[in-house]
Protein backbone atom coordinates (compact mmCIF):
# COMPACT_ATOMS: atom_id res chain seq x y z
CA UNK A 1 0.00 0.00 0.00
CA UNK A 2 2.86 2.05 0.53
CA UNK A 3 5.65 2.46 -2.13
CA UNK A 4 8.20 0.74 -0.06
CA UNK A 5 5.85 -1.73 0.89
CA UNK A 6 5.31 -0.93 4.55
CA UNK A 7 2.17 0.69 6.55
CA UNK A 8 1.53 4.45 6.31
CA UNK A 9 2.83 6.65 9.28
CA UNK A 10 -0.28 7.87 9.96
CA UNK A 11 -4.35 7.49 8.65
CA UNK A 12 -4.59 7.95 4.93
CA UNK A 13 -8.33 9.21 5.03
CA UNK A 14 -10.81 10.20 7.40
CA UNK A 15 -13.49 7.53 8.39
CA UNK A 16 -17.20 8.68 7.32
CA UNK A 17 -18.75 7.77 10.34
CA UNK A 18 -22.65 8.01 8.74
CA UNK A 19 -21.62 6.38 5.47
CA UNK A 20 -19.75 3.47 6.79
CA UNK A 21 -22.67 2.64 9.92
CA UNK A 22 -25.41 2.62 7.09
CA UNK A 23 -23.01 0.70 4.35
CA UNK A 24 -21.97 -1.91 7.90
CA UNK A 25 -25.61 -3.60 7.78
CA UNK A 26 -26.33 -4.39 3.74
CA UNK A 27 -22.70 -5.51 3.93
CA UNK A 28 -23.43 -7.77 6.92
CA UNK A 29 -26.81 -8.81 6.52
CA UNK A 30 -27.12 -8.84 2.31
CA UNK A 31 -25.31 -12.47 1.87
CA UNK A 32 -27.07 -14.54 4.84
CA UNK A 33 -25.51 -18.01 2.89
CA UNK A 34 -22.13 -16.56 3.56
CA UNK A 35 -22.64 -14.92 7.04
CA UNK A 36 -24.02 -18.20 7.65
CA UNK A 37 -20.45 -20.03 6.42
CA UNK A 38 -18.44 -17.76 8.11
CA UNK A 39 -20.11 -18.90 11.87
CA UNK A 40 -19.70 -22.44 11.14
CA UNK A 41 -16.93 -23.38 12.78
CA UNK A 42 -17.74 -21.06 15.40
CA UNK A 43 -20.83 -23.22 16.29
CA UNK A 44 -19.51 -26.07 16.18
CA UNK A 45 -16.79 -25.03 18.88
CA UNK A 46 -19.75 -23.51 20.91
CA UNK A 47 -21.92 -26.84 20.66
CA UNK A 48 -18.71 -28.89 21.99
CA UNK A 49 -18.61 -26.17 25.14
CA UNK A 50 -22.09 -26.99 25.72
CA UNK A 51 -21.97 -30.60 25.11
CA UNK A 52 -18.69 -31.41 27.06
CA UNK A 53 -19.59 -30.74 30.79
CA UNK A 54 -22.81 -32.21 30.48
CA UNK A 55 -21.01 -35.90 28.96
CA UNK A 56 -18.00 -35.89 31.32
CA UNK A 57 -18.91 -33.32 34.17
CA UNK A 58 -15.27 -32.10 35.59
CA UNK A 59 -13.85 -29.27 36.57
CA UNK A 60 -11.30 -29.21 33.42
CA UNK A 61 -14.62 -29.54 30.79
CA UNK A 62 -16.17 -26.81 32.83
CA UNK A 63 -13.61 -24.21 32.52
CA UNK A 64 -13.46 -25.13 28.55
CA UNK A 65 -17.23 -24.40 28.31
CA UNK A 66 -16.33 -21.08 30.03
CA UNK A 67 -13.55 -20.25 27.36
CA UNK A 68 -15.32 -21.73 24.12
CA UNK A 69 -17.44 -18.81 23.45
CA UNK A 70 -14.28 -16.53 23.09
CA UNK A 71 -12.72 -18.99 21.34
CA UNK A 72 -15.90 -19.24 18.98
CA UNK A 73 -16.23 -15.44 18.54
CA UNK A 74 -11.85 -15.05 17.40
CA UNK A 75 -12.71 -17.90 15.13
CA UNK A 76 -15.52 -16.48 13.58
CA UNK A 77 -13.74 -12.87 13.65
CA UNK A 78 -11.06 -14.17 11.76
CA UNK A 79 -13.63 -15.62 9.09
CA UNK A 80 -15.55 -12.58 8.74
CA UNK A 81 -12.74 -10.17 8.38
CA UNK A 82 -11.38 -12.34 5.75
CA UNK A 83 -14.34 -12.35 4.22
CA UNK A 84 -14.96 -8.80 4.26
CA UNK A 85 -11.31 -7.95 2.81
CA UNK A 86 -10.49 -10.84 0.49
CA UNK A 87 -14.08 -11.98 -0.42
CA UNK A 88 -15.71 -15.41 -0.20
CA UNK A 89 -12.42 -16.74 -1.50
CA UNK A 90 -10.70 -15.63 1.92
CA UNK A 91 -12.96 -18.22 4.29
CA UNK A 92 -10.85 -20.11 6.35
CA UNK A 93 -11.00 -24.01 5.42
CA UNK A 94 -11.77 -26.20 6.34
CA UNK A 95 -14.67 -24.92 8.73
CA UNK A 96 -12.41 -25.71 11.87
CA UNK A 97 -9.19 -25.10 10.82
CA UNK A 98 -7.11 -23.00 13.52
CA UNK A 99 -3.66 -21.63 12.76
CA UNK A 100 -1.17 -18.65 13.92
CA UNK A 101 -3.89 -15.93 12.53
CA UNK A 102 -6.24 -17.39 15.21
CA UNK A 103 -3.97 -18.06 18.45
CA UNK A 104 -2.82 -14.77 17.73
CA UNK A 105 -6.34 -12.89 17.54
CA UNK A 106 -7.11 -15.10 20.29
CA UNK A 107 -3.74 -13.68 22.29
CA UNK A 108 -4.99 -10.16 21.49
CA UNK A 109 -8.66 -10.85 22.62
CA UNK A 110 -7.39 -12.73 25.76
CA UNK A 111 -5.34 -9.78 26.54
CA UNK A 112 -7.59 -6.86 25.92
CA UNK A 113 -10.50 -8.46 28.14
CA UNK A 114 -8.50 -8.54 30.65
CA UNK A 115 -7.25 -5.07 30.04
CA UNK A 116 -11.08 -4.20 29.70
CA UNK A 117 -11.95 -5.72 32.92
CA UNK A 118 -9.27 -3.81 34.66
CA UNK A 119 -10.13 -0.55 33.15
CA UNK A 120 -13.82 -0.54 33.84
CA UNK A 121 -13.18 -1.60 37.95
CA UNK A 122 -9.80 1.72 37.48
CA UNK A 123 -12.18 3.94 35.42
CA UNK A 124 -15.92 3.19 37.35
CA UNK A 125 -14.51 3.16 40.49
CA UNK A 126 -12.24 6.67 39.82
CA UNK A 127 -14.96 8.69 37.64
CA UNK A 128 -17.92 7.16 40.28
CA UNK A 129 -16.60 9.78 42.71
CA UNK A 130 -15.94 12.76 40.62
CA UNK A 131 -18.87 12.62 38.12
CA UNK A 132 -23.02 11.15 37.15
CA UNK A 133 -23.43 7.69 35.04
CA UNK A 134 -20.13 6.53 35.62
CA UNK A 135 -20.98 3.17 34.50
CA UNK A 136 -22.08 4.24 30.88
CA UNK A 137 -19.03 6.89 30.51
CA UNK A 138 -16.38 4.29 31.37
CA UNK A 139 -17.89 2.01 28.98
CA UNK A 140 -17.61 4.53 26.23
CA UNK A 141 -13.75 5.19 27.60
CA UNK A 142 -13.14 1.34 27.22
CA UNK A 143 -14.52 1.15 24.04
CA UNK A 144 -12.59 4.10 22.33
CA UNK A 145 -9.62 2.51 23.61
CA UNK A 146 -10.87 -0.93 21.55
CA UNK A 147 -11.29 0.88 19.14
CA UNK A 148 -7.74 2.70 19.01
CA UNK A 149 -6.37 -0.89 18.95
CA UNK A 150 -9.17 -2.89 16.69
CA UNK A 151 -7.25 -2.63 13.63
CA UNK A 152 -4.64 -5.41 14.59
CA UNK A 153 -7.80 -8.07 14.15
CA UNK A 154 -8.12 -7.88 10.56
CA UNK A 155 -4.16 -7.80 9.83
CA UNK A 156 -3.82 -10.22 11.67
CA UNK A 157 -6.92 -12.42 9.75
CA UNK A 158 -5.03 -10.94 6.25
CA UNK A 159 -1.78 -11.91 7.50
CA UNK A 160 -0.27 -8.77 7.39
CA UNK A 161 2.94 -8.01 9.02
CA UNK A 162 1.35 -5.44 11.66
CA UNK A 163 1.55 -3.87 15.68
CA UNK A 164 -0.49 -2.47 18.18
CA UNK A 165 1.81 0.19 17.47
CA UNK A 166 0.61 0.83 13.80
CA UNK A 167 -3.17 0.35 14.86
CA UNK A 168 -2.47 3.36 17.31
CA UNK A 169 -0.83 5.64 14.59
CA UNK A 170 -3.60 4.75 12.02
CA UNK A 171 -6.18 5.38 14.07
CA UNK A 172 -4.88 9.15 15.02
CA UNK A 173 -7.70 11.32 14.75
CA UNK A 174 -9.98 8.66 13.98
CA UNK A 175 -10.23 7.17 16.99
CA UNK A 176 -13.36 9.17 17.94
CA UNK A 177 -14.70 8.38 14.65
CA UNK A 178 -14.34 4.92 15.11
CA UNK A 179 -16.11 4.99 18.24
CA UNK A 180 -19.30 6.94 17.04
CA UNK A 181 -19.63 4.36 14.45
CA UNK A 182 -19.78 1.36 16.22
CA UNK A 183 -22.00 2.97 19.42
CA UNK A 184 -24.35 4.05 16.54
CA UNK A 185 -24.57 0.82 15.03
CA UNK A 186 -24.35 -0.41 18.82
CA UNK A 187 -27.50 0.83 20.28
CA UNK A 188 -29.76 -0.23 18.31
CA UNK A 189 -28.27 -3.92 17.87
CA UNK A 190 -27.86 -4.31 21.53
CA UNK A 191 -31.77 -2.41 22.40
CA UNK A 192 -33.11 -5.49 19.49
CA UNK A 193 -31.15 -8.26 20.74
CA UNK A 194 -32.46 -7.55 24.72
CA UNK A 195 -36.15 -7.52 23.31
CA UNK A 196 -35.76 -10.82 21.38
CA UNK A 197 -33.22 -12.58 24.41
CA UNK A 198 -36.69 -11.57 26.64
CA UNK A 199 -39.30 -13.14 24.58
CA UNK A 200 -36.69 -16.04 24.20
CA UNK A 201 -36.71 -16.70 28.00
CA UNK A 202 -40.21 -16.08 28.18
CA UNK A 203 -41.44 -18.61 24.70
CA UNK A 204 -38.82 -21.63 25.45
CA UNK A 205 -37.55 -21.59 28.87
CA UNK A 206 -40.76 -19.88 30.51
CA UNK A 207 -38.73 -17.17 32.42
CA UNK A 208 -40.33 -13.82 32.62
CA UNK A 209 -38.64 -10.71 33.08
CA UNK A 210 -39.37 -9.92 36.54
CA UNK A 211 -37.90 -13.54 37.05
CA UNK A 212 -34.87 -12.54 35.63
CA UNK A 213 -34.56 -9.02 37.52
CA UNK A 214 -35.45 -10.95 40.95
CA UNK A 215 -32.10 -13.63 39.51
CA UNK A 216 -29.97 -10.15 39.34
CA UNK A 217 -30.86 -9.07 42.52
CA UNK A 218 -30.24 -12.15 44.29
CA UNK A 219 -27.13 -12.75 42.36
CA UNK A 220 -26.15 -8.97 43.62
CA UNK A 221 -26.67 -9.74 47.17
CA UNK A 222 -24.86 -12.81 46.95
CA UNK A 223 -27.57 -15.55 46.68
CA UNK A 224 -26.51 -16.60 43.17
CA UNK A 225 -26.45 -20.56 43.68
CA UNK A 226 -29.69 -20.55 44.93
CA UNK A 227 -31.66 -18.00 42.68
CA UNK A 228 -29.68 -20.11 40.02
CA UNK A 229 -31.52 -23.74 41.38
CA UNK A 230 -34.50 -21.62 41.45
CA UNK A 231 -34.85 -20.22 38.62
CA UNK A 232 -33.61 -22.78 36.49
CA UNK A 233 -33.30 -25.34 38.32
CA UNK A 234 -37.05 -27.22 36.57
CA UNK A 235 -35.74 -26.14 32.93
CA UNK A 236 -34.92 -28.88 30.21
CA UNK A 237 -31.64 -29.26 29.46
CA UNK A 238 -32.68 -29.24 25.50
CA UNK A 239 -34.70 -25.76 26.09
CA UNK A 240 -31.50 -24.67 27.71
CA UNK A 241 -29.68 -25.59 24.54
CA UNK A 242 -31.88 -24.27 22.23
CA UNK A 243 -31.67 -20.17 23.81
CA UNK A 244 -28.06 -20.98 24.02
CA UNK A 245 -27.90 -21.24 20.19
CA UNK A 246 -30.29 -18.74 19.29
CA UNK A 247 -28.65 -16.43 21.62
CA UNK A 248 -25.18 -17.39 20.62
CA UNK A 249 -26.41 -17.13 16.69
CA UNK A 250 -28.04 -13.37 17.92
CA UNK A 251 -24.78 -12.18 19.31
CA UNK A 252 -22.17 -13.25 16.32
CA UNK A 253 -24.95 -11.49 14.25
CA UNK A 254 -24.38 -8.34 15.97
CA UNK A 255 -20.40 -8.87 16.26
CA UNK A 256 -20.32 -9.14 12.65
CA UNK A 257 -21.84 -5.42 11.91
CA UNK A 258 -18.64 -4.53 14.32
CA UNK A 259 -16.13 -6.25 12.63
CA UNK A 260 -17.51 -5.01 9.17
CA UNK A 261 -17.09 -1.35 10.85
CA UNK A 262 -13.51 -2.21 12.53
CA UNK A 263 -12.78 -4.22 8.88
CA UNK A 264 -14.01 -0.87 6.47
CA UNK A 265 -12.05 1.75 9.08
CA UNK A 266 -8.84 -0.53 8.86
CA UNK A 267 -9.56 -0.40 4.90
CA UNK A 268 -10.20 3.24 4.68
CA UNK A 269 -7.38 4.85 7.51
CA UNK A 270 -4.62 2.20 6.11
CA UNK A 271 -5.61 2.26 2.45
CA UNK A 272 -5.21 -1.36 2.28
CA UNK A 273 -6.17 -3.02 -1.20
CA UNK A 274 -6.10 -6.59 -1.50
CA UNK A 275 -4.19 -8.06 -5.11
CA UNK A 276 -7.75 -9.50 -6.23
CA UNK A 277 -11.00 -6.96 -5.47
CA UNK A 278 -13.48 -8.58 -2.71
CA UNK A 279 -16.37 -10.26 -4.59
CA UNK A 280 -18.86 -10.97 -2.12
CA UNK A 281 -21.92 -11.89 -3.87
CA UNK A 282 -20.23 -14.71 -5.62
CA UNK A 283 -20.48 -18.05 -3.77
CA UNK A 284 -17.01 -19.28 -2.04
CA UNK A 285 -15.25 -22.34 -3.69
CA UNK A 286 -14.82 -25.16 -1.48
CA UNK A 287 -10.74 -25.85 -2.39
CA UNK A 288 -8.71 -23.97 0.25
CA UNK A 289 -7.53 -20.57 -0.83
CA UNK A 290 -5.09 -19.55 2.42
CA UNK A 291 -1.82 -18.76 1.17
CA UNK A 292 0.81 -17.50 3.80
CA UNK A 293 1.10 -13.70 3.43
CA UNK A 294 -1.86 -12.36 2.53
CA UNK A 295 -2.74 -10.71 -0.95
CA UNK A 296 -1.65 -7.44 -0.25
CA UNK A 297 -2.23 -4.47 2.25
CA UNK A 298 0.30 -2.63 4.53
CA UNK A 299 3.28 -5.45 4.64
CA UNK A 300 2.40 -5.87 0.62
Amino acid sequence: MSMHNQPPPQAVADLPVIETVVAAFPATYGHPLLLLRAAGGAFIILAIGFILPLAWPNALTTLLSLFAPLVAYVHFGVNWYRLQLLGPAGLVRPALRWDGRHWRSLGYSVLFLVLMVFANLFLGVTLGLVVPFAGALTNVVVLYLLARFSFVFPALAVEEPYSLAFAWRHTQGQGLRLTAALLLAGIPLYIVLSLIVAQLFVMIIGISASDIAALQAAMGSGNAPEALEEVFGSVPPESVFMVKVIVDALFMAVLAVFFTIVATAFRICTGWVPAAPANLPAAPEDEDHDGPGGPGGPGA
